[in-house]
């Protein structure tokens, strides 16, 4: 048997509701309207990316199963005729995966070896997150056992008896209180990124796998993450950062390793990332992030929400405005520059 990528633990968060959706604009006023929607009904977000592809807006999201039919309301009534997918689904969130390719790689992996296609996924400082088909999601746990060991539990049976009587404090607490300057605990930062974004064929996602696995041995660091759904049929986004390399070229890397119709784009970028107490209360939040960012006219290029943090990329050239307009609606007691 392989050696074993030892991890933490992980946990699953069910009856969500995917939604995936998106609409052509030049910038993320679209997403900028959805956060808003949701803030305006109190509906918690415990899940969101969303991406720019060719000046489309592409979203994913997940909410509270009770809260499905409100949001497909607001959808309909709000942007008229437009298309979106959804699907009864559960989160899985493995952790700490401590930025290394290798742990994205191997789940890849073992989900391209079992049929198991995420819906969509982002990483956060502290957590890879999948959101998966909910009758997929006890297949997707005991898959976990193959290629990782949890210092938690060591067989699916242990984990199952752990969560007795648990269930309800996996579910995200939404704020009894709205902060005028929502609180972060840090804001990180890092410039010299290459953001590339690939689009494949999504039974080929699980191929990409190896990619990673190669980027972990180079010791190379991953500092964002997500996938969606493309506006090509069957096909997948998937959006990542690595430092930036004169003597590598991640692109011929990967093409290497992929069927030839992939398209693989490499753009430079910055990167932020910051949590706070509150941020599990996504309604509010996320939309005081976006609203500040179209009033300083920044590009961001993608973002994703997911375990209580906010992480997204933008133009490198356009990072110290990003700081001042986030500094702006968050009470941020430190920015760090990470290298």
């Amino acid at each position: 048997m392989a050696s074993q990528t030892r991890l933490g633990a992980f946990k699953i968060l069910k009856e969500v509701v995917w939604i995936s959706l998106n609409q052509s604009k030049r910038d993320h006023v679209f997403s900028t309207e959805f956060c808003h929607l949701m803030a305006r009904e109190k509906i918690n977000l415990p899940f969101l990316t969303c991406m720019n592809e060719d000046s489309v807006w592409g979203l994913n999201a997940a909410v509270d199963s009770h809260n499905a039919q409100t949001v497909f309301n607001l959808i309909d009534n709000s942007f008229g005729k437009i298309n979106y997918s959804t699907a009864k689904s559960a989160i899985l969130s493995v952790f700490p995966h401590k930025s290394n390719p290798e742990v994205i790689g191997d789940l890849l992996e073992v989900f391209g070896k079992e049929g198991i296609k995420p819906m969509t996924l982002a990483n956060s400082p502290s957590a890879i997150s999948v959101v998966l088909r909910e009758d997929l999601i006890n297949k997707a746990s005991a898959a976990l056992f193959d290629p990782f060991a949890f210092s938690a539990y060591r067989t699916p049976s242990d984990w199952k008896a752990a969560q007795k009587g648990k269930e309800k404090l996996y579910k995200e607490v939404v704020a009894s209180y709205q902060e005028k300057r929502p609180k972060v605990y840090a804001l990180e930062w890092q410039d010299q990124q290459d953001l590339l974004h690939i689009k494949l064929n999504s039974p080929d996602l699980g191929k990409m796998g190896a990619a990673f696995k190669d980027f972990a041995k180079m010791g190379l660091l991953l500092t964002f993450l997500i996938s969606g759904l493309s506006q090509e049929m069957r096909k997948t986004d998937l959006l990542f950062c690595l430092p930036q390399s004169k003597k590598l070229n991640y692109a011929d890397m990967i093409r290497g390793l992929l069927p030839e119709d992939i398209t693989v784009d490499v753009s430079n970028v910055a990167y932020f990332s910051m949590n706070g107490p509150h941020f599990g209360d996504r309604y509010g939040i996320v939309r005081d992030l976006l609203n500040a960012f179209v009033s300083a006219n920044i590009e961001l290029s993608a973002l994703s929400c997911s375990i209580a943090s906010i992480t997204g990329t933008l133009p490198a050239e356009q990072i110290h405005s990003a700081i001042q307009a986030i500094q702006g609606c968050f009470e941020v007691p430190s920015v760090i520059k990470k290298t």
